[in-house]
Order: C-alpha cells, then sequence, then structure tokens
C-alpha cells in the first residue's frame, strides 16, 4: 500500500496523469462539441428548408389568385419572387441551384391545381 502511495506522490508520475486526464478530458470537448454543432446545423438547415417550402407555396397560392389561367410560367415567377423576399436568409443558407426553385414552384403548382380540380 505504502508502494503506491509513493507511486502517486511522484512527481513525474502526478505529471504524466494530469496530462492523460488533460487529453481525454480535450478528447472528450471536442466530440461533444462536433456533436453540437452537427446537430445545431441540421436543424438550422431543415429550418431554412422549411421556410423556402412554405415560401413557394404561399406563393403559389397567391400567385393562383388571378387564376391558373395566368399559366405556369407567371405563376412560377410570381413564386419564386416571393421566395426571394420572404426568405432570403434561407435562400442564403441553401443556395439552391438552378432550377431548384423553378421545379419546387412547378410542383406546388400541380399540387394546388389537384386540389383546387384544375
Amino acid at each position: 500500500m505504502n508502494i503506491v502511495g509513493e507511486f502517486l506522490a511522484n512527481e513525474a508520475v502526478q505529471t504524466a496523469i494530469l496530462s492523460l486526464l488533460g487529453i481525454g478530458l480535450t478528447f472528450i470537448l471536442n466530440r461533444l462539441s462536433g456533436t453540437f454543432q452537427a446537430a445545431t446545423g441540421i436543424r438550422i438547415q431543415e429550418k431554412h428548408m422549411n421556410a423556402l417550402h412554405s415560401a413557394i407555396l404561399t406563393g403559389v397560392e397567391a400567385a393562383l389568385v388571378d387564376g391558373p389561367e395566368a399559366g405556369l410560367e407567371v405563376i412560377k415567377a410570381r413564386a419564386i419572387r416571393h421566395v426571394n423576399q420572404s426568405v432570403p436568409d434561407a435562400i442564403k443558407a441553401l443556395v439552391p441551384g438552378d432550377g431548384v426553385l423553378d421545379r419546387l414552384a412547378e410542383r406546388y403548382y400541380r399540387e394546388a391545381l389537384a386540389r383546387i380540380g384544375g
């Protein structure tokens, strides 16, 4: 028992133990930080995606007030203008590629027509 006490009382052993504890804590904190960033990043991206889809849906529905006779291209343009004005942060965060907003607007246009029987 005395040998263990003397061993732990040795300054070099204490330094080594503290170094190992420091490395272990650094590793654990680093992993926790990465997990937190991944979780919040996913939530933020999901929030922007929901906002974008909601804005496109609202834009299409608002454009359809003039009736489906306005035509797909006019309704898509109005919906995309609405998206750019109402959720610019989502556009900046998600950076939708060429045609993505067009395809989403067309999808919601077709769904809206199906609902109203057009």
